[in-house]
């Protein structure tokens, strides 16, 4: 989403921008040619990278390619991992880091870099001048008044409509994406979204706006809201969703909140009227050890309140856990089972935990070792013994199981599962034939009765 808008913004000064994504479906990256030919054929000026700390390894691969076919490109790279590291980039082969938000940074790069301009007058890059590298003045965060909509006509934005979502396994309807602020105001200590990012909030009527966009371009059914924190204030939730009732839209949403962010059964109940079908939820541990040390910011009891009155309102909860902290124990990953036992989440997504640049619990040690990690992440091995591996493998499968016992993930769990599937068979047949389709033709899951039975869950959820 950032190199859209970065890409909008570049559009909007009269510059000629491709988008390439070079990292296809199977995460191949130097060894398709298609993507290559692309690029050569377009012969930028200018290439920009937008990095996360878990594609590094493969972005400096390909810089070192280009590297070794052209010396004259001038490549920038942006995004919270260079932010955070410049340095490495620089010396891969990077003539610019851009840090922080990149949108108004790379109109003023490009000029200078056009007319031969000092590059110390631009603020909020890094660059290497001679054996020096150069850091110049810090830049403000960008005015989310006058945002820019993403340039989604520069991908095959309908690719990425097609997905699940909320991560609800076998839901596919369009869905959009969208940021609705920047930033958090809290400080936890495994998250770089709070560092150098301050919270802002866009207008509901400029969210609304893009909404409207989307859903004429697209035929979107649903959407997506990629921050982090889009209930901060019940206010601001209360007008979104007065605006969405006001204007007649008819979405599916998903977004996320903290568990003590989450205001009165009134905004609740408002929320599910206006369309929101999911909200996720920053657990990270059953382990008031873990929570107070990773800065969260919440307790126990909030956790249990907060999700018991988003199913109380008849939304779906999605509970992130991370497992895998430093210093975290056998018995801290018990409480944490405990705890999912007992507030009966929705859904349960378990991740290990990544050492983030940048972050209060990252290291020397740790940024030595992201240089080496695969593109997933969430497999990955690199900062973990076998023996660790292991012993989180299963936490993170009886985590995930706990979900498994509401009915509506499970339904031959569900004490009417059989009068259910006989009501879907005969009057609403399309939905098993739908599941038995992408199954033969994506291969989506491992049996027909898989893909048959997520279909229906998918109906008994959504309808």
């Amino acid at each position: 989403m950032g190199l859209l808008y970065v890409a909008s913004y570049l559009e909007n000064a009269g510059y000629s921008v491709k988008v390439i994504e070079f990292i296809d479906e199977n995460y191949n990256t130097t060894k398709n040619k298609k993507l290559w030919k692309e690029f050569y054929e377009y012969d930028p000026d200018f290439i920009g990278f937008g990095v996360i700390s878990w594609n590094r390894s493969v972005t400096v691969e390909i810089i070192k390619q280009i590297r070794d076919t052209t010396k004259d490109k001038i490549i920038i790279c942006g995004g919270k991992d260079p932010s955070y590291v410049p340095e490495k980039y620089i010396n891969s082969g990077a003539n610019v880091v851009v840090i922080g938000e990149g949108e108004e940074t790379m109109i003023e790069l490009l000029n200078a870099c056009s007319s031969q301009s000092d590059l110390e007058d631009v603020k909020g890059i890094v660059f290497k001048n001679g054996i020096r590298i150069v850091t110049t003045a810090h830049r403000e965060p960008i005015d989310l008044e006058n945002l820019l909509h993403p340039a989604f006509e520069l991908v095959d934005y309908k690719h990425y409509t097609d997905i699940r979502l909320g991560g609800i396994p076998g839901h596919f309807i369009k869905t959009g994406f969208m940021m609705a602020n920047r930033g958090c105001p809290f400080g936890c200590k495994f998250c770089t979204e709070n560092v150098r990012n301050v919270f802002r909030e866009r207008a509901v009527d400029d969210i609304i706006s893009e909404i409207k966009w989307q859903i004429k371009n697209y035929n979107i059914k649903g959407l997506v809201f990629l921050d982090d924190l889009f209930y901060y204030k019940s206010e601001r939730v209360i007008d979104f969703c007065s605006a969405i009732l006001r204007e007649n839209i008819k979405l599916k949403i998903y977004a996320q909140t903290r568990v003590d962010r989450v205001g009165d059964m009134e905004t609740l109940q408002l929320m599910k009227k206006a369309g929101f079908i999911q909200l996720a939820l920053g657990v990270e541990s059953g382990s008031p050890k873990i929570l107070k040390m990773v800065n969260k910011g919440i307790n126990l009891e909030q956790i249990k309140k907060g999700v018991k009155a988003i199913n109380d309102a008849g939304i779906h909860t999605y509970s992130f856990i991370i497992i895998g902290f430093p210093d975290e124990t056998s018995e801290d990953m018990e409480m944490t089972e405990n705890l999912l036992k007992e507030i009966n989440s929705t859904f349960v997504a378990v991740n290990y935990y990544m050492p983030m640049p940048g972050t209060p619990l990252y290291s020397e040690e740790d940024d030595k070792l992201l240089d080496k990690v695969s593109y997933s992440l969430t497999e990955n091995q690199t900062f973990r013994t076998s023996e660790a591996q292991k012993a989180l493998s299963h936490y993170r499968q009886r985590f995930q199981l706990t979900s498994e016992k509401n009915p509506n993930y499970n339904l031959l769990r569900y004490p009417g599962f059989f009068a259910f599937l006989a009501c879907v068979m005969f009057l609403k047949p399309v939905v098993l034939l739908k599941g038995l389709y992408i199954q033969r033709t994506k291969k989506r899951y491992s049996s027909y009765f898989e893909a048959a039975r997520t279909a229906m869950i998918n109906y008994r959820i959504y309808g």
